[in-house]
């Protein structure tokens, strides 16, 4: 399911699709790409991470890389979560909007860990109006 807001003010189309993705043993990173190109911004909104219900009782660390840099210093990994199925087997992030890409890491653990979110597209010029719409 697609959701579509617009806003009278800003005058921008926005455009919500629903996102998400697993960490594991087998695949320990995933990088968030746009799937839409063009002339629309692009931010990706995480709102949870938590366990799989074959999680092993075992430290999780979610953190994300940073992006390569044109310059030679190391920059240090941030780290989003750390998960234990017995204390802490998922959180809730609020306002935590990242600019594509970002790369997701189990940095510890075996996992399964899922992330999900919100991809939102913006475009300038779009309709009027209030409201949100669903989109097929």
């Amino acid at each position: 399911m697609n959701r579509s807001r617009t806003s009278s003010t800003s005058e921008k189309a926005t455009l919500a699709l629903l996102w998400g993705c697993e960490l594991s043993q087998e695949k320990p990173a995933w990088t968030f790409r746009p799937r839409k190109a063009g002339e629309q911004d692009c931010m990706l909104l995480l709102s949870t991470i938590c366990l799989g219900e074959k999680a092993k009782e075992e430290m999780n660390l979610v953190e994300i890389l940073p992006p390569a840099s044109q310059d030679d210093r190391k920059r240090k990994p941030i780290t989003l979560a750390s998960l234990r199925a017995s204390v802490l087997p998922m959180v809730v992030l609020a306002g935590l909007e990242l600019s594509p890409p970002v790369t997701f890491q189990l940095r510890a653990g075996s996992g399964p860990v899922f992330l999900c979110g919100q991809e939102c597209y913006e475009k300038k010029g779009g309709k009027r109006g209030g409201g949100s719409e669903i989109l097929s």
